[in-house]
């Protein structure tokens, strides 16, 4: 028993390691790791998954705000849609086998995993103020509130916090500097996790305990993920965030695939 609580402290520092790295991406291990890992069936996975990556994102945006990067704006209109979303998509979960849920996912973390390793590197960071990041309109209300509403309902589908969604596209779609898009990507996986949490806790049976562990780990991982960032070439630390990731997926694909097949 005492095992099994180390492998949910564990998982949790692992979850907050790539939360605090990447601004998302520890969402996309959470569910793996409770499952086969900490030993957790998918629906409770799925609540406690959205319960530590919600609180750990909660603290990684009040590190970012005492420097100046989270825009609180862009973070409430893009959460306003994607609570609702995620409460959407929560519900939906339930109506979809354990085995499809996990088959789907895999997918999802794979065709992540391609697009993150082939991004185009860029020597340097784009840290100029310009766009929606300087003056947020009402264009750019409109812009964030129906990106917002897709990310809550993979959110609450999945279990997942949706920082690796919420990044680029801030940064693409609303030209954020990739540290604004980070600590803002923070306060809206919180705010939009309270839907998924929501939806969840319904059926869901959840050890507080364990919960607290992998909370505790997620917290302590997250503050390291952030001084990484400050001493790894973001170009190399996502590459190597995308090859674990696709990892992950295609092992969640051939397991569940071969369950699905017979």
């Amino acid at each position: 028993m005492e095992f099994h609580y180390i492998l949910a402290l564990l998982s949790g520092g692992l979850i907050g390691l790539l939360l605090g790295s990447t601004g998302g991406g520890g969402s996309l291990v959470a569910i793996p790791l409770l499952v086969y890992v900490v030993g957790i069936p998918v629906q409770t996975a799925s609540a406690m998954s959205l319960i530590v990556v919600g609180y750990s994102a909660l603290f990684g945006a009040w590190q970012e705000s005492r420097q100046q990067r989270v825009h609180v704006p862009a973070a409430l209109v893009f959460s306003l849609t994607g609570v609702f979303g995620a409460w959407i998509g929560a519900q939906g979960h339930q109506l979809v086998s354990e085995t499809i849920v996990l088959f789907s996912f895999g997918n999802l973390l794979l065709s992540i995993s391609l697009w993150t390793f082939w991004q185009p590197h860029k020597e340097k960071e784009h840290e100029l103020i310009t766009g929606c990041a300087k003056h947020f309109s009402w264009p750019c209300a409109l812009k964030a509130s129906a990106i917002g509403w897709g990310v809550g309902l993979l959110t609450g589908f999945f279990g997942i916090g949706g920082g690796f969604l919420i990044v680029p596209a801030l940064m693409i779609l609303l030209e954020f500097p990739i540290r604004l898009a980070m600590g803002t990507s923070f306060l809206i996986i919180a705010l939009i996790a309270i839907g998924g949490i929501v939806g969840h806790l319904n059926l869901a049976s959840l050890d507080f305990f364990l919960t607290g562990l992998v909370l505790l780990g997620s917290v302590l991982g997250l503050v390291l993920g952030s001084r990484i960032t400050k001493s790894i070439s973001s170009h190399h630390l996502r590459r190597c965030v995308a090859i674990l990731i696709g990892v992950i997926g295609l092992g969640l694909i051939l397991d569940n695939g071969w369950h699905l097949i017979f």
